[in-house]
């Protein structure tokens, strides 16, 4: 299968020779780079030059093979770069280790052209569908997060709906809690928990009687009472999940009325 946009392979060699022969065969179907040693092909790669798929060789001088492949498996930026083995070793010992390593193939020499082609189209192919998959995943990914998001906001507004606040209350105050959280030198992922989880602080109020929640006049001790439960009767309702969005909420249910010296509501 011909790629419509040319993925990149770079052929890895000391030979000048299996350099032309490898190129001359991927040419018309890839954007073919080379380097004529271990230390250029690591060199090249660290500048930020990463390729598509590396079809490398075993027995070089200055580095071999098996020691580039370890240097890139081990690089979480290049780990997932396909490694294709060419060589003139054949023995069944030295294919284990190329695997072991993390290598996905082996092509033995000297190379045959429709061999090569086969092998490459091959991994290639399955790179791009893992490409496919990853943005179909991430895609389906932000539609459940907007998705809880609104949930979120929704029951935040249900709780205000009993409690005669302004539609924009639960809004203010889910950003007022992320500039605090930035203030503070949260760090962005657990500012943005609580950007998300501020909306549920009052959902305990859903539990709440009307009666003493839009009460017009000052509240009894009886009825403060009542409404210092809401806390306690919000993490009731977010329960115990392993969302970490829902355990954030949980606590800040909890915790919202807490005084700074910690003596409680």
């Amino acid at each position: 299968m011909i790629p419509y946009t040319p993925e990149t392979i770079l052929i890895v060699d000391d030979s000048p020779e299996n350099l032309m022969v490898l190129s001359e065969i991927l040419k018309p179907f890839y954007k073919v780079k080379v380097a004529t040693g271990g230390t250029k092909a690591l060199n090249l790669i660290a500048s930020g030059d990463i390729p598509d798929l590396i079809l490398l060789d075993i027995m070089m001088p200055d580095i071999s093979g098996y020691d580039v492949c370890k240097k890139l498996k081990n690089d979480p930026m290049t780990r997932n770069i396909p490694i294709i083995f060419v060589t003139t070793l054949s023995d069944y010992t030295n294919e284990e280790e190329g695997l072991h390593l993390g290598a996905v193939d082996y092509i033995t020499k000297p190379v045959n052209s429709s061999i090569v082609l086969a092998r490459v189209n091959t991994h290639i192919t399955l790179l791009r569908n893992q490409h496919n998959l990853e943005q179909k995943l991430q895609e389906r990914t932000e539609e459940i997060v907007l998705t809880r998001m609104e949930v979120i906001r929704q029951l935040g507004r249900a709780a205000e709906f009993k409690d005669n606040e302004t539609g924009t209350h639960i809004l203010r105050m889910s950003a007022y809690a992320k500039l605090i959280a930035q203030k503070i030198g949260l760090d962005n992922a657990r500012t943005e928990l609580i950007y998300l989880s501020a909306p549920m602080h009052d959902i305990g109020k859903i539990g709440t009687p009307d009666a003493v929640l839009q009460k017009p006049g000052s509240l009894t001790p009886e009825e403060w009472e009542v409404i210092r439960k809401h806390p306690n009767q919000g993490a009731d309702i977010i329960g115990n999940h392993h969302s970490l969005l829902l355990q954030t909420a949980r606590i800040v249910s909890l915790t919202h009325h807490e005084r700074f010296d910690g003596t409680g509501y």
